[in-house]
C-alpha cells in the first residue's frame, strides 16, 4: 500500500495556493456553500417553464417526510385519469389508506420470507437483508397496483394523513423492531418442528398487532363511505354508500394490466428487450411480481412522448438529487459547474454509476409535458409530491440530457410498445438479486 507522503502534501498545498480559480472557489464556498457558489447561471436561464405538449396542472401533493414517493407519483398519475373522466377539480385519493395496508402486507411477507429462510443461519446474506430492514417505505409501481386490486382507493377526505403517515421514522424504527421480535420466535418455531397450526396462530396474532399497530398510527381504513362533490359545472353528486374497490371501478376503472414498467440500463449485464425481476421486492404474499423491460433511451424517450400526446402523464423514477437546482425547480446535468470549480468531471455513463453505486433510482414522479423542437424533446415538465413551495408551485423542469443520465424507469400503457418489445416483456424474466440498485427506493 502506498503511504501519503508529507513533502508531496507541502507541493500539493504550494500549488493550491498559488492557483487563482482555486482560491476564488475556495472563498466562495466557505462563505455561501458548495452548490450555491458554483450554479451555472447560464444553463438556468436557458429553461422556461413552457411546453408544447401539457397535459397536467393539478394542486401538489405533499409527501413531507415519508418514502412514499412511488405512491403519491402513481396516485397522481390515477386521479388525474379519474378528474378528467368525470370533471373533477384537484381530486385526491389517500395516500394513508393505500400506505396502511402497504405495511400491513410488508409485514405478513417479511413473516413469510422468514419462515423460509429459518433453517439458513443468521449470517446468510439473505437472512441479513431481511434483518436488516423488515419493512420500509420505498416502493415500486407495481406495489401500488397490488394495493389497488386488492383494496381500491379511497378519496383523501375519507382517510385523511396522520402524523406518524406524515413523518414516519417512528412508526418504522418501532414496527421493525417488533417485526424483528416476531421473526426471532417464528424462527425458533420452525428448527423445533412446531406444527402448521401452531405456526399459524402465531401468524395470525402476529397479523392482528399489527393491524392494531397502523390503526392507532394512521386511523383505521374504512370499510366503505359516502363520497359527495361538485364537478367543474358544479353539479352536485353523491355516490351513496360505496366499497373502496367499488370507488376505484367507478372512478378510475383502468386496467392497471395494460401499464407496464420499463427501464434503461445501457451495459452487457442488461441485454436490451429482456424482461427482469428483482427477489425480494414485493409487498404482498401472492402479489403480482415486479417486472422490467430493459429498453434504449430513444425508446424511454419515444414512449413517453406517445402517452403524453395521448393526453396522460408518465410515471417515472429517477436519482433526483443528482444535478438539482432547488430555486429554478430545474433538474440539468449543467446545473453546476464542478469542473471549473473544483477541477474534477463527474462523467462515468449510466451504466458504471449504478454499477459503482455513485447512482440508482431514488425518487418517483410524474412527468406531465415535454417541450418539442422539430419533433425531439428538449425539456419535460415534471409534477413532483413535495408541496407546492420547491419549483414551479411544486412542478420541476427537466432537461432532456438529464432525463437520459438519471432516468430509471417509467411506466407505460403496453399499446404503445412493438411486437418485439411485448414479446421481450413477456419473456421468463432474469431474476435480479435483493441487493440490486436497479429498484426504485
Amino acid at each position: 500500500m502506498t503511504k501519503l507522503d508529507s513533502n508531496e502534501i507541502a507541493d500539493f498545498r504550494t500549488e493550491f495556493l498559488n492557483t487563482a480559480r482555486l482560491r476564488n472557489t475556495q472563498n466562495a464556498v466557505v462563505e455561501n456553500g458548495i452548490k450555491n457558489s458554483i450554479i451555472n447561471q447560464s444553463d438556468v436561464e436557458k429553461y422556461n417553464f413552457t411546453f408544447s405538449i401539457d397535459v397536467d396542472s393539478n394542486n401538489v401533493m405533499n409527501q413531507q417526510q415519508s418514502g412514499r414517493c412511488w405512491m403519491f407519483s402513481a396516485l397522481n398519475f390515477l386521479r388525474f385519469y379519474a378528474a378528467k373522466k368525470h370533471d373533477i377539480k384537484d381530486l385526491e385519493f389517500s395516500p394513508a389508506y393505500l400506505f396502511f395496508y402497504d405495511k400491513l402486507e410488508r409485514a405478513n411477507y417479511f413473516y413469510q420470507n422468514i419462515i423460509d429462510t429459518a433453517s439458513h443461519p443468521l449470517s446468510d446474506r439473505k437472512v441479513n437483508f431481511l434483518f436488516n430492514t423488515p419493512q420500509q417505505d420505498g416502493g415500486d409501481w407495481m406495489l401500488l397496483v397490488n394495493l389497488v386490486k386488492k383494496y381500491g382507493l379511497v378519496p383523501n377526505s375519507t382517510m385523511t394523513e396522520s402524523k406518524p403517515a406524515l413523518k414516519t421514522n417512528e412508526l418504522n424504527f418501532m414496527f421493525n423492531r417488533k417485526l424483528r421480535n416476531d421473526a426471532m420466535k417464528l424462527r425458533d418455531l420452525v428448527n423445533t418442528h412446531a406444527s402448521s397450526e401452531e405456526l399459524n396462530a402465531h401468524l395470525r396474532k402476529m397479523n392482528k398487532e399489527n393491524y392494531n399497530i397502523l390503526s392507532i398510527a394512521f386511523g383505521t381504513p374504512p370499510k366503505s363511505f359516502v363520497f359527495e362533490y361538485y364537478d367543474k359545472n358544479k353539479v352536485f353528486h353523491s355516490t351513496g354508500e360505496i366499497t373502496p374497490i367499488e370507488f376505484f371501478k367507478k372512478f378510475v376503472d383502468i386496467d392497471l394490466d395494460n401499464y407496464i414498467e420499463l427501464m434503461n440500463l445501457k451495459s452487457p449485464d442488461y441485454p436490451f428487450d429482456q424482461s427482469y425481476g428483482i427477489d425480494l421486492s414485493n409487498n404482498m404474499v401472492d402479489g403480482q411480481a415486479i417486472r422490467y423491460l430493459n429498453v434504449p433511451m430513444h425508446d424511454i424517450r419515444h414512449l413517453a412522448i406517445e402517452q403524453l400526446k395521448d393526453g396522460l402523464p408518465v410515471w417515472f423514477a429517477c436519482d433526483v438529487l443528482q444535478e438539482w437546482f432547488n430555486p429554478a425547480g430545474l433538474l440539468s446535468v449543467d446545473s453546476y459547474d464542478w469542473n471549473r470549480s473544483f477541477g474534477f468531471k463527474l462523467d462515468n455513463n449510466k451504466a458504471q454509476r449504478v454499477k459503482y453505486q455513485e447512482s440508482m433510482p431514488t425518487h418517483a414522479m410524474l412527468i406531465c409535458g415535454v417541450d418539442l423542437e422539430d419533433d425531439r424533446p428538449t425539456k419535460w415538465k415534471v409534477q413532483n409530491s413535495w408541496g407546492p413551495k420547491v419549483g414551479h408551485k411544486g412542478y420541476f423542469i427537466m432537461s432532456n440530457e438529464w432525463m437520459n443520465q438519471y432516468t430509471y424507469n417509467i411506466v407505460v400503457n403496453k399499446k404503445y410498445l412493438s411486437d418485439k418489445q411485448l414479446e421481450g416483456f413477456e419473456k421468463d424474466p432474469i431474476e435480479l438479486p435483493f441487493w440490486t440498485d436497479m429498484y426504485s427506493k
